[in-house]
């Protein structure tokens, strides 16, 4: 994976987009905490200096074709270096209606458009878990249609040759071998806690080429724990 660290080092200023639904808006399910974008901030900030300007373009709710209605007002608009998208969650739910062909036509839409800038580099990530055992009945279908919706953002990051982080893959791991931890990051069946928006953050920051430095350390010191144990459940080593 490309180190966007480097945009960072070599840019007097970089400007970083997050583009999704309500796991990336900073809103009242965060508890009044940082999100995992506030951490991505900070540790980036705190690696390279203050040589950024993010943007949280997430509102809670949306769908992939929710994100190209507001594509020009919300992300354009900003003419960003970086954009992370998450999306595909609402996408999953029956009831929207929106089948695993129209999401990956609308998903692939959207990179289109960013890659309209030639300067813009594209991330794409995958949830982490669903708390697929709590789900009520009446949301046992979304919770199987999550995982396929999951799959096409894999799959499209490829065929697109945009960066992917795969949130999923790890947090799966850790509900199957710990759920009572798992859980503690779990704010319901499908947000974060104020402690599982650290541990994606951090593996987010991660992902960038950056680490944590200063007080950093300290403060993330549980987060830091939960995802070196993500690494040894997944077999990957830092």
């Amino acid at each position: 994976m490309e180190k966007l660290i480097t945009v960072f080092e070599k840019n007097d200023m970089t400007r970083l987009l997050a583009f999704g639904s309500s796991n990336t808006q900073l809103g009242q399910h965060a508890d009044g905490c940082f999100n995992w974008f506030n951490w991505l901030d900070v540790g980036l900030g705190n690696h390279v200096g203050r040589k950024l300007i993010t943007i949280n373009s997430g509102i809670s709710g949306d769908t992939c074709a929710q994100l190209l209605e507001r594509y020009e007002r919300d992300c354009a608009f900003f003419k960003p270096d970086i954009v992370i998208v998450t999306i595909g969650g609402n996408d999953s739910n029956p009831e929207r209606g929106i089948t695993p062909e129209k999401f990956r036509e609308l998903l692939e839409e959207l990179i289109s458009r960013l890659k309209e800038n030639k300067n813009c580099r594209v991330m794409l990530q995958t949830y982490y878990s669903f708390d697929i055992e709590k789900l009520p009945e009446s949301e046992k279908g979304w919770g199987n249609n999550f995982p396929v919706y999951m799959e096409i953002v894999r799959q499209t990051a490829k065929k697109s040759d945009c960066l992917l982080i795969d949130h999923l893959v790890r947090w799966e791991k850790l509900r199957k071998a710990d759920v009572v931890l798992y859980r503690k990051l779990m704010r319901d069946t499908k947000h974060l806690t104020p402690l599982g928006n650290m541990v994606m953050g951090l593996d987010t920051l991660r992902a960038f080429g950056a680490w944590l430095t200063g007080e950093l350390p300290a403060q993330c010191k549980e987060g830091t724990k939960i995802q070196k144990l993500m690494d040894k459940l997944e077999g990957t080593f830092f």
